[in-house]
C-alpha cells in the first residue's frame, strides 16, 4: 500500500484493521473445532467481501469529488489519479450509483 499523502487518522484506523484481521486468523486457527473453524473463516470472507465493496465505492465518491471540486474533464482526473479515462469514467458512474443507494436508504429510514 502506498502511504504517501494517506493521513495519521487513516493510517491508524488501517493499522487497527490489519490487527483485527491477524486476530481473526488466530482465532480461526486456534479453534479446535474445524466445523466452528470454517464458519469462522466463511464469516471472515463475508465480512472482507462487504468491508472490499464498501471501500471500493468511496475510492469512487472521493474521484468524484475531485473531479467535482476541481471541475476537470475525465482526461484530468484520469491523469491525476493515474489511471485510464476509460476507469476515471467508471468511477464517476460508481460514485454516482452509491450516492443514490445511499439516497435511496436514507429515504428508506424515514
Amino acid at each position: 500500500m502506498t502511504k504517501e499523502g494517506v493521513s495519521e487518522a487513516v493510517l491508524s484506523a488501517l493499522a487497527d484493521l490489519d490487527h483485527a484481521f491477524d486476530a481473526a486468523l488466530s482465532a480461526i486457527d486456534a479453534d479446535p473445532d474445524h466445523n466452528r473453524a470454517y464458519s469462522g473463516a466463511t464469516e471472515l470472507v463475508e465480512t472482507l467481501r462487504r468491508l472490499f465493496e464498501a471501500s471500493a465505492d468511496q475510492r469512487a465518491l472521493a474521484a468524484a469529488r475531485i473531479f467535482e471540486q476541481e471541475r476537470m474533464s475525465l482526461a484530468g482526473l484520469a491523469d491525476r489519479i493515474g489511471v485510464s479515462k476509460a476507469r476515471a469514467a467508471q468511477l464517476i458512474k460508481t460514485a454516482k450509483d452509491a450516492n443514490e443507494q445511499r439516497g435511496n436508504a436514507t429515504e428508506g429510514n424515514r
